[in-house]
């Protein structure tokens, strides 16, 4: 059966490039396996395979994650990869029995698949390096497009029936909600942290107010939609730069890093670079190390303005991707610091980055550090968690606080 399904046009040229990949999908983070794949594993009689499938498999015994989808995991050889990668960083269960028998992760990943009503959305994620380059760099942005394919699945990464909500409901009108705060990212006549902050006051204005008809919440989102090129700027002009809440947070990024488990070569790589940029020590005083940050930045604001497409393509892609600001508990402000901090901590390891390498900075070192990111820590719920954390335990999780992270330049 055919279906419609809407996708980031970069899809369309996705092709996993093997062998010639710089990273690898089968090491360094869980890779889960569904119960209907485990099952078939333990079918299999190959004595080479059960060797390996023995070695190299493990139930997951949590009961809280032991469902279909969870149902056991791989375990990493010393190399911190699945046991089944061959040297040639190819899986060796689809050399060896096709790609029928790759569980639900090996066989979707790095797309992404989510069902909006009875329409299906895919896009990529970016902790793959080859969707990274074909989304991040199209210097015109992201664009969508619908394509006919049969039904690609039935486990989805997300999934949102709108009629099941009530009319007034950001749920209900989440097509239009979702592709207006799109809308907003690629207004490229404001700066980026211009965008991020006039989404905050549109999703404010949700999480705030009741609407009690649909209507009503409709004019809201005309009203933003209107104000979007009225001189956005000037609300925000007055609003000071606070470089010492900011390096509050690089402070905290600084120190709990290692306390969360990142521990990817390519992103030590890159967080070591960062580091050495804003010659940042615990040793040292606040203000000695707030004087080589504000340095550093110095130097990243005067490219930051050619290379900000590519931040804003990773923020696109993640909104499409997430079904951005919804969450199961209706905190939408919860889900706007997070893509927040998705941005802050991105640019933190760019100014670092910079600094250290100073002319070898290019779109390239970019896209291969936000894959890095994307990998380890967008992956990483815990290290997020973490500084999110911070922000509510010091009354930090609001938009006016937000808005000091966001302003920069000095």
């Amino acid at each position: 059966m055919k279906v419609k399904e809407l996708q980031p046009v970069y899809m369309k040229d996705f092709k996993c490039i093997g062998t010639q990949c710089e990273d690898t999908c089968c090491a360094n983070w869980t890779i889960s396996i569904d119960k209907k794949t485990y099952k078939k594993y333990k079918k299999i009689s190959e004595p080479s395979f059960q060797k390996k499938f023995k070695n190299g498999v493990t139930r997951i015994k949590d009961t809280s994650d032991q469902h279909v989808n969870l149902y056991a995991k791989m375990k990493l050889n010393d190399n911190n990869q699945c046991s089944f990668l061959t040297e040639d960083k190819l899986c060796g269960i689809q050399q060896q029995f096709g790609e029928s028998h790759l569980c639900h992760t090996c066989s979707i990943y790095p797309r992404m698949i989510n069902k909006l009503g009875d329409s299906f959305e895919k896009s990529g994620t970016i902790s793959c390096p080859e969707i990274a380059r074909l989304a991040l760099l199209n210097k015109n942005g992201i664009d969508f497009e619908f394509i006919e394919t049969d039904i690609p699945t039935n486990i989805y990464n997300a999934e949102l029936q709108t009629n099941d909500f009530i009319p007034s409901s950001i749920e209900h009108n989440y097509w239009n909600v979702r592709f207006f705060i799109i809308e907003v990212l690629q207004e490229r006549s404001i700066s980026l942290w211009e965008r991020l902050l006039y989404i905050g006051l549109f999703i404010q204005q949700i999480q705030s107010k009741s609407y009690s008809t649909k209507n009503e919440f409709d004019g809201l989102l005309t009203t933003f939609q209107n104000n979007l090129n009225n001189n956005v700027s000037d609300l925000f002009s007055e609003i000071p730069v606070n470089m010492d809440t900011q390096f509050e947070i690089l402070k905290l990024i600084a120190e709990a890093r290692q306390l969360q488990g990142i521990n990817h070569p390519r992103f030590q790589k890159y967080y070591d670079s960062f580091m050495k940029g804003i010659n940042y020590s615990s040793s040292r005083t606040k203000s000695e190390n707030l004087h080589d940050y504000k340095t550093a930045l110095d130097q990243y604001l005067n490219s930051e303005k050619e290379i900000e497409y590519i931040l804003e393509n990773y923020l696109v892609n993640y909104v499409f991707q997430t079904m951005f600001p919804l969450n199961n508990k209706g905190n939408y402000m919860r889900e706007y610091g997070i893509l927040v901090l998705h941005y802050t901590l991105i640019r933190l390891h760019l100014i670092g980055i910079r600094a250290n390498i100073d002319e070898d900075f290019n779109e390239d070192i970019i896209v291969s550090f936000i894959q890095s990111f994307a990998r380890n820590v967008g992956h990483n719920k815990g290290y997020l968690q973490s500084v999110y954390n911070f922000l509510e335990e010091n009354s930090l999780d609001n938009l006016g606080s937000y808005t000091i992270l966001l302003r920069s330049e000095t």
